[in-house]
């Protein structure tokens, strides 16, 4: 019983060790950057420009611009700018469940692929380049208004995903050396 005891013991003092060893690789995203500035303000220094997006992604395009811009700098403050992001988005929509009697769509999928490049101001020097993936299903009716709401509602909801995701990577690149 008493080797078992200190089996157990020892186990647990090498999983200790080995965690106590590990903390120090481990760092917060949302604390202080590696140049010292808190976060926020170093997101807050982002420029999105205004983006003059294909009449089939204008209304995704300006809701996933206006997600980007409150995401990176939520309070408004006129923080210098010294990155500029640029964006470009592939839009899909696919209809995978047809009614046979009608011939119908009774709903649809909303793709979007945003590829986003972060740069300096003057452009010559890229942070990080990628891309951010997601989807989003909506109900199609009889309704044509309806189901028009409904697709805007789809494209919303898919642009505050997009948008989010661009922003952690973001803030992952950002928080380790800015």
């Amino acid at each position: 019983m008493s080797s078992l005891n200190f089996k157990s013991l020892a186990r647990l003092a090498v999983v200790a060790g080995l965690s106590f060893g590990l903390t120090a690789c481990f760092k917060p995203l949302y604390g202080p950057t590696a140049s010292g500035q808190p976060l926020q303000t170093v997101l807050a220094s982002i420029d999105v420009p205004e983006i003059d997006w294909p009449d089939n992604q204008a209304v995704m395009g300006h809701y996933l611009r206006s997600e980007l811009v409150y995401a990176l700098n939520g309070s408004g403050s006129n923080t210098p700018k010294r990155y500029v992001l640029k964006l470009a988005l592939r839009r899909s929509l696919s209809t995978p469940i047809v009614d046979t009697e009608t011939g119908r769509a009774s709903s649809a999928i909303v793709g979007g692929t945003l590829t986003y490049t972060l740069t300096s101001l003057d452009g010559n020097t890229v942070y990080t380049k990628g891309a951010a993936t997601s989807t989003t299903s909506y109900d199609r009716y009889q309704q044509r208004f309806a189901t028009v709401r409904a697709q805007r509602d789809a494209e919303i909801r898919l642009a505050k995903v997009l948008a989010e995701q661009v922003k952690t990577r973001l803030a992952a690149t950002l928080s380790a050396g800015s």
